[in-house]
């Protein structure tokens, strides 16, 4: 019985500490701040496709961020996890609620398009848009940062709801385009708390030991000493 609560216990600090490094919050920060930098674009006077395609080129960015910052800092200080049963299906269901969002998102847009031909005078088009926008990202994040026992997504969460709504409410109220604000200062809060995290678990954390593989552990630590020496 103790081994199998130290075991869960290993797990479980093994787990948290997927989301220690910060990457993925500065991830997150990344894509809000290419929407962010995109609607300025957006109003250059580019054609749509050039506009998608730097677009895109910012997401691909982001994703290299995130795949480089897992491959050559956060693997070679805490190495490689298979993680058990139980946090597979915590996974599996954050990819099923990804996907409802998705799908979700189609819907809106579906709904728009009627609403946009059909509406009656009196319905407020921006009040829908914001209120979809603003529950299906605060149920997304929400059951993402429950199932995964990410709690700083509960932040980035409420950072991404608040954008459209920020946005459509001062546009209509004062009628002046700061979108790459309303989008950019809170990309610029996941940012930031995503940076001090990341310099955290570096100085926190230094990389693991070299493995030795000669059967010589005397050899081997001088070894090491010396690849460490001529590295300085």
């Amino acid at each position: 019985m103790t081994e199998k609560m130290s075991l869960k216990q290993l797990e479980a600090k093994a787990w948290k500490s997927v989301y220690s490094d910060g990457i993925w919050d500065i991830y997150l920060g990344l894509l809000l701040m290419a929407m962010a930098i995109n609607t300025r674009i957006a109003r250059t006077g580019l054609s749509e496709g050039a506009v998608m395609g730097i677009y895109i080129g910012m997401m691909l960015v982001s994703m290299g961020v995130l795949w480089a910052g897992k491959r050559f800092i956060t693997v070679p200080r805490l190495g490689r996890v298979k993680f058990g049963e139980r946090r597979k299906i915590q996974i599996k269901r954050t990819r099923l609620i990804l996907v409802a969002s998705v799908l979700v998102g189609v819907i809106a847009f579906l709904v728009t398009l009627y609403v946009l031909k059909y509406r009656p005078p009196w319905f407020n088009f921006e009040v829908l848009i914001a209120l979809m926008w603003l529950a299906n990202i605060l149920v997304v994040f929400g059951l993402a940062g429950y199932w995964l026992q990410f709690k700083r997504l509960y932040l980035i969460g409420a950072m991404y709801a608040i954008t459209v709504p920020s946005d459509m409410f001062v546009t209509k109220t004062f009628d002046i385009d700061i979108a790459l604000y309303t989008f950019g200062i809170p990309a610029l809060v996941i940012l930031i708390v995503g940076t001090v995290m990341l310099v955290r678990f570096i100085r926190s954390t230094p990389p693991l030991p070299p493995i030795d593989l000669t059967g010589d552990n005397n050899q081997g630590a001088v070894a090491g000493q010396g690849d460490q020496h001529d590295q300085r």
